[in-house]
């Protein structure tokens, strides 16, 4: 298991070109289809141009939201994502070289669409090999037809319409073939759905142990789903601000009217990802896919929901149960577990865990109350000055009477947190170990008063006396099990109105695992399920909650038109510096380092296309608000 995690965490880091995969002293395409060793070798290549999503350097997914956010002294050169919050990315500077390998320094180059023409350059060869199987050669066509649709599904998502690849292009193309238009959206989700259709086809439902990382039908089928659910939701379905956002022919690349049936195919292509999952696996006796569990089943629901929910990250090295998709980088691993763990030596910030990453106030408030209800529903809490400590406490009512996920994710003043083999207190008050050094000039400090605890486990450790860290190797989810879930609840709420029996069975597994009360007996506490908008806003915290601080939120609140007004709100924190606990229960503006967060409708919801491919495609137009 160490190996294959090793050796995929190379293949997201790595950056090469065909040479690495012909026979030294032979350095000829022709020599990559000779054999079927050579012709493997190539096909893990193909995925090294997958962006990497785990950390805060190489991707804006989880810390461009409102859930996980970056210390304030650390800049823009070594936290790319500071450059969406504040207004810093433009058509000449990028921190995230996807369209074209050509970001700005201190960002990360991927060169996506070199990916795309890698991938059918196997497609047009891979059937000539001498000797390989049919069925090898099934899977690595599935394999490129899968990252085919993966590659362009990811520009997607980042620009908006892109510029379809159908074919393997040689360098020495004609300009028509090379310099052609942006493809309208909804033709462009056509395509890369046909794409996910061809791979499912052609790959295995699920791999064995030595293959994890690999793409399977399921892949297929889920980020089919996932892409089809963006198509359907308010950013891209019939959105007037893209009325005159046109090809220079005059083609509309966004439809501007509304198509309930989007809905409706996002809902199908849910149902489908999920029927392949509950599936029975022959060999285990078990359904293929499955919300990961590892608690005791004896112990009462708060602990076993936190434990289960906890492990699901950092237990297994790979969690193949929930895990649709994961890669295995563990230098954006590491990071997250070093700069997330609380500060170990007083007055020291040089050696230990040096405190950065952490959630935010928002987030905080955005989890359940123990009863499955939002903190200013539950009679339990809606009525209480949550921001003030009870008599005889020590901590914040905010942080009393939350759901199992809340103490499996966040580090609170007072609360425990399980680091260095041990379960510390956290002392977050200013000049304690962890909290506030009261110099705003040192940077390793939390900027919320918060840490979190998601992605940090209990063995992870911290040498003093050697100065040298022992990291949890795991691997990071780039798609899991529950997103099918929230997914086909969102698509049958948004073309039907309301919820199915099917899908409160579907929310009712991953509340089930968390220790959660079922969705309709946590309402029925305050009237029933609520209906129409109300629902709507139900669902769409229902879907963060599980998923803060692992990126999906950055894209959820863009799809749902929700980000200009979340995004240009000032974060809070608790007043850091405060000694007493008196003065430290206070909420403030959390420290930004003096920057002031910005998101323009409509323009942030997409990167700009970079003008060096503009200045060479005279066909290209550029995106809204650049």
């Amino acid at each position: 298991m160490k190996k294959i995690i090793f050796a995929l965490s190379l293949l997201l880091l790595c950056s090469c070109s065909y040479l690495d995969v012909v026979p030294e002293g032979k350095a000829t395409e022709e020599d990559i289809w000779k054999t079927e060793e050579q012709a493997e070798n190539y096909r893990y290549y193909m995925q090294t141009y997958m962006p990497n999503l785990i950390g805060y350097d190489w991707s804006p997914d989880q810390f461009a939201g409102d859930d996980f956010i970056t210390g304030a002294r650390g800049t823009t050169y070594y936290f790319s994502s500071k450059s969406l919050l504040y207004g810093e990315e433009n058509a000449n500077l990028t921190y995230f070289g996807r369209w074209a390998p050509n970001c700005t320094s201190g960002g990360t180059n991927y060169d996506i669409y070199r990916g795309i023409r890698y991938c059918f350059y196997l497609l047009d060869n891979i059937y000539k090999v001498p000797a390989v199987s049919q069925e090898n050669a099934d899977r690595y066509a599935g394999e490129a037809w899968f990252l085919v649709g993966y590659y362009h599904q990811c520009l997607l998502e980042y620009y908006g319409p892109i510029v379809l690849v159908k074919k393997f292009i040689p360098i020495d193309a004609p300009e028509s073939e090379i310099l052609t238009p942006r493809t309208p959206y909804d033709e462009c989700v056509k395509y890369i759905a046909e794409c996910y259709d061809r791979a499912a086809g052609l790959l295995p439902d699920v791999v064995g142990e030595s293959e994890l990382g690999l793409p399977t039908k399921m892949a297929a089928l889920s980020y089919k789903a996932r892409l089809l659910l963006y198509a359907a939701s308010p950013l891209v379905n019939g959105n007037p601000d893209y009325i005159g956002f046109n090809n220079p022919d005059g083609t509309p690349l966004m439809s501007t009217t509304y198509d309930p049936e989007k809905w409706k195919r996002a809902l199908d292509a849910a149902a489908a990802a999920i029927a392949l999952a509950d599936e029975i696996n022959p060999d285990t006796k078990k359904p293929k896919y499955d919300l990961y569990t590892s608690a005791d089943s004896s112990l009462p629901d708060d602990e076993r929901g936190r434990k289960n929910y906890h492990d699901t990250f950092v237990e297994e090295s790979w969690n193949g149960a929930e895990f649709i998709l994961a890669k295995g980088a563990q230098s954006g691993i590491q990071a997250l577990q070093r700069y997330g763990g609380p500060r170990s030596i007083k007055g020291n910030m040089s050696k230990g865990w040096k405190t950065t990453l952490v959630p935010t106030m928002e987030a905080v408030e955005m989890y359940y109350t123990k009863n499955g209800l939002p903190l200013d529903v539950d009679p339990l809490t809606k009525d209480e000055d949550l921001y003030s400590v009870a008599p005889g406490d020590n901590t914040a009512r905010l942080h009393r009477n939350r759901e199992p996920r809340f103490y499996a994710s966040i580090g609170f003043d007072r609360g425990t947190f399980e680091i260095d083999d041990k379960i510390l207190t956290l002392q977050l008050r200013g000049g304690e170990l962890h909290g506030s050094t009261l110099k705003e000039t040192d940077e390793y400090q939390s900027c919320t008063g918060y840490l979190c605890q998601k992605w940090i486990h209990k063995s992870s450790t911290y040498n003093q006396s050697k100065n040298s860290y022992n990291y949890r190797k795991y691997a990071y989810p780039y798609l899991r099990l529950p997103e099918l879930f929230y997914n086909y609840a969102e698509a049958d709420f948004e073309y039907n109105g309301s919820l199915s029996a099917l899908s409160l069975e579907y929310l009712n597994r991953v509340r089930k695992r968390c220790g959660l009360p079922r969705f309709q007996d946590s309402w029925a506490l305050v009237g029933g399920i609520p209906s129409g908008s109300e629902l709507r806003k139900v669902l769409h915290q229902e879907r963060s909650i599980e998923f803060l601080f692992e990126g999906r939120r950055f894209h959820d609140l863009r799809r749902w038109k929700e980000a200009p007004e979340v995004m240009n709100k000032e974060p809070r924190s608790w007043n850091r510096d405060g000694k007493t606990q008196e003065d430290f229960y206070q909420v403030i503006p959390a420290n930004q380092g003096g920057r002031v967060r910005v998101f323009e409708a409509p323009k942030s919801y997409w990167l700009a296309i970079p003008m060096s491919q503009i200045n060479k495609n005279p066909n290209l137009v550029q995106n809204p608000g650049y």
